[in-house]
């Protein structure tokens, strides 16, 4: 249901399956270890998403989604260790069923998670979350891509189609100067176009 190649080392690949099995290998596929039993989770939740890091190669952030099994909490777990130990990003999360987890391709600060409900983005690597709904409706997020050069996010939604969001802003604000002084935003580079 979810696979990740490391964007560091090709050979680090990240696979989660619909009974829960969440597997590593770092050899390139010759041998796979289960680290499902490392959450230590009573239930096998559906592996929604993995998201290899782009900063550290044994990091990997996972969204599991318990829906199937009438959880409707959000799971949301980061390993900084290749899956050895986990830490749930749960922080202030409403309930919502976890669908995708996305860290940002520039500030890997930033990360976005898509709900039953919403989506959601967190400018301190998941410690605490704010919804994103600027003229986004309740809807299930399914997927998120962020674009590697314009500066935005399209997030897929279940009967609401696609939702484009520019996020240069949010990456500015996931730094240390913004608890110092007013600031003012680099905006996204536009063109102009004339007939």
């Amino acid at each position: 249901t979810a696979l990740s190649e490391s964007p560091l080392n090709p050979d680090v690949l990240w696979a989660g399956t619909d009974d829960g099995y969440l597997w590593l290998t770092k050899n390139g596929g010759k041998d796979w270890v289960n680290l499902a039993e490392k959450l230590k989770f009573a239930k096998p939740y559906w592996i929604a998403t993995i998201e290899a890091s782009r900063v550290k190669e044994g990091m990997a952030y996972v969204a599991f989604d318990g829906h199937r099994l009438d959880d409707e909490d959000p799971l949301v777990y980061v390993t900084e260790d290749f899956g050895e130990t986990w830490k749930s990003l749960r922080g202030n999360l409403p309930s919502g069923s976890s669908r995708c987890l996305r860290e940002d391709v520039i500030n890997p600060n930033v990360l976005y998670l898509g709900t039953e409900f919403a989506l959601h983005v967190s400018i301190n690597r998941g410690q605490s979350w704010t919804r994103l709904n600027n003229n986004l409706p309740t809807a299930a997020v399914h997927e998120i891509a962020v674009h590697p050069t314009a500066g935005e996010i399209v997030a897929a939604t279940h009967g609401r189609s696609v939702w484009i969001l520019d996020v240069t802003a949010l990456r500015q604000m996931a730094t240390e100067a913004i608890k110092h002084l007013p600031i003012l935003y680099k905006p996204s580079t536009a063109t102009h176009w004339q007939e």
